[in-house]
């Protein structure tokens, strides 16, 4: 059996250089720490050595690990390129497109901005209740979203959970927007251009990844639920973060897929294989085995599952 442990990162650079404090950010050091920790009960392997395991069955090294980046920001390029290539290890990188070509910033990343600048969540939830009545939205729905969604997981409490999921998907995309809009002027204070200059790669820093021997990969291109969008939808999507990663020289056959928030669906599977994805990372919490374990369906381990 073919254990594969994949880690998956996010947020990474140094205390100096967080700019929104409350966003949940590892520390650099701590990464280094991580790697070293991961480098001496792992071998780290590369995309090519995973594909060759599942096309041809070339053996990986015992206690394999996979290292992913997940968003497309800036951070990846400044501090964690330049650590992996000093110790001579390829990580994978997942930027969606309209981050990177587009200066948008992704409801994902406005929402942490959002709460790393909040100090007082009960008026948070408050707030956007209100804004809510103002949407027309009923108060009977309101209870019936918080009842569905003010559930704690793992790593959040549950008015953080409720305020991620009401913003990410479980309103229209009308009130989404303007909901979004009208929190991120109130609680971060910058032009949404700004934030996006600040925390995200441009292309010519992925394009630098892929000559630098990094993996590519795609993330879609809008980062949305995809479980939540149209078949058609769905298609364009990730038809047009495909024709992005042509563009910046990454691969386009044999290629890896990582699902923004995890989320995927029938549509979303045959899709990607129809378009020549081998591989598909989700964030379900396990160790993957590449015998047992649908090759689009990877799980994955957070960075919090291990020692910093």
């Amino acid at each position: 059996m073919q254990d594969l442990t994949i880690v998956m990162y996010h947020y990474i650079g140094p205390t100096a250089d967080i700019k929104y404090p409350g966003i949940k950010s590892l520390e650099l050091e701590g990464f280094k720490r991580q790697l070293d920790y991961l480098q001496e009960r792992f071998t780290i392997v590369n995309v090519d050595q995973i594909l060759a395991y599942i096309n041809n069955k070339h053996a990986l090294p015992k206690k394999a690990c996979w290292l992913t980046f997940d968003d497309g920001h800036k951070n990846h390029y400044r501090y964690v390129l330049p650590e992996l290539k000093k110790r001579k290890l390829q990580g994978s990188f997942f930027p969606p497109r309209d981050a990177i070509k587009n200066s948008n910033v992704l409801d994902v990343n406005s929402i942490h901005h959002i709460l790393a600048k909040c100090n007082n969540l009960p008026k948070l939830r408050e707030t956007l209740d209100k804004l809510c009545l103002e949407a027309s939205i009923k108060r009977s729905e309101l209870k019936n979203f918080w009842k569905k969604y003010g559930v704690a997981n793992r790593f959040d409490d549950e008015i953080t959970m409720y305020v991620k999921r009401m913003l990410q998907h479980a309103l229209s995309d009308e009130n989404r927007n303007f909901i979004i809009k009208k929190l991120f002027q109130e609680y971060v204070g910058v032009s949404q251009k700004e934030l996006s200059d600040e925390i995200y790669m441009s292309v010519l820093e992925v394009c630098e990844l892929v000559k630098e021997g990094m993996y590519v990969g795609s993330h879609g291109s809008g980062h949305y639920w995809l479980d939540k969008i149209t078949k058609e939808n769905q298609r364009e999507d990730i038809q047009d973060s495909l024709d992005f990663l042509e563009e910046v020289g990454a691969p386009t056959t044999n290629w890896v897929m990582c699902y923004p928030y995890g989320a995927y669906n029938s549509d979303t599977l045959s899709l990607i294989k129809s378009l020549g994805a081998k591989i598909g990372i989700t964030t379900k919490v396990s160790k993957a085995n590449l015998d047992l374990d649908n090759q689009l369906l990877l799980p994955r381990l957070d960075t919090n599952d291990f020692p910093q």
